[in-house]
């Protein structure tokens, strides 16, 4: 019975039949020689394949709703490298097809260069997704969170503090006569000046607490499980260490202050014949317009100074005062 051949791809058809065919029992040194180097394609197509499965699981975790077809795809590649690791099995029984482990050597480099070309567009793409994260929730200049985020914040804290029972304080921030920064020695100085602030705001802050800027000069600090005689600490913690520390600038060094108003919210559970409190977000400018109104009264009493919201506290007379800038 004449040995039965293996199929091979359609452009090796113009070689004769035997000239890819060996049988191990009867090799000469030549044809052995041959039989190694199908051996080593298609241990290189396996280790391709391999290779190609892998980078495919790698990207699952990353590809949210569209990991499924990545699981079907390694999967189906951990079974291709099944089919190019048989033959090395066989080869007792005699066959090998030099053709074939050609054949297969090519497709498992185009997949893994494929995939190698994918994966590196899914992590530009995550690359893209994070900066454009970070540039809806940060502002450009200072690197704080924006006037967004700090709001949406500020509504999750609000809701947390009341399932919680915790109070949660805000504190409001103005540059004193920033206008005049800016127009005596122009807005990269003013720019500057802003940057500092902002540095200087987050090395007073805890971990858990969020500093954003909300417009020009003006920044909103959101301190979680903070009362209003901690709040007022913080404030002045903010107030003095700019204060006592010029600014060094293009234009020299520069005695910049601040006024902070302070605003504190104290949840507590209603008794049954109170009405609610309202939806969060009606709390989110009720206690935005408290430290504004503080704010306010700071600017009035003189500036570089702190001052409370009415009913926070029954201390209403300025917590520090400094010299005018």
């Amino acid at each position: 019975m004449p040995a039965a051949h293996t199929a091979r791809p359609p452009f090796l058809a113009p070689f004769p039949d035997g000239e890819w065919l060996f049988r191990q029992k009867e090799l000469s040194q030549n044809e052995r020689g041959m039989v190694t180097v199908v051996a080593v394609t298609l241990a290189a197509a396996a280790a391709l394949q391999l290779a190609a499965a892998l980078l495919a699981l790698r990207a699952i975790p990353h590809s949210g709703f569209y990991r499924y077809p990545w699981i079907a795809l390694s999967l189906a590649l951990a079974l291709m490298v099944e089919r190019r690791v048989e033959p090395l099995l066989d080869f007792h029984d005699g066959l090998a097809d030099l053709g074939d482990a050609l054949y297969a050597l090519l497709i498992s480099a185009l997949i893994a260069f494929s995939l190698v070309g994918l994966d590196r567009l899914l992590r530009a793409i995550r690359g893209n997704q994070e900066q454009l994260a970070r540039l809806a929730t940060t502002d450009a200049l200072t690197g704080l969170a924006n006037r967004r985020y700090l709001l949406a914040e500020l509504d999750k804290e609000l809701r947390r503090a009341g399932r919680s029972g915790q109070p949660l304080s805000v504190l409001m921030i103005d540059l004193d006569h920033f206008k005049v920064v800016n127009d005596r020695y122009g807005h990269a100085v003013g720019d500057a000046v802003l940057v500092a602030v902002a540095a200087r705001c987050l090395s007073q802050l805890r971990a858990i607490d969020l500093c954003g800027r909300i417009g020009g000069e003006e920044f909103v600090v959101l301190l979680p499980g903070a009362d209003a005689e901690g709040a007022a600490a913080t404030a002045e913690r903010l107030r003095a260490a700019l204060a006592e520390t010029p600014i060094d600038t293009a234009a020299g060094r520069l005695n910049v202050t601040i006024c902070i108003g302070v605003a504190t919210d104290h949840p507590r559970s209603p008794r049954p014949d109170e009405p609610s409190e309202g939806d969060p977000q009606s709390q989110v400018q009720s206690l935005l317009q408290r430290a504004d109104e503080a704010l306010y009264q700071a600017k009035a009493s003189g500036r570089n100074c702190v001052r409370r919201a009415v009913g926070d506290s029954h201390a209403t007379a300025r917590i520090t005062e400094g010299a005018d800038t």
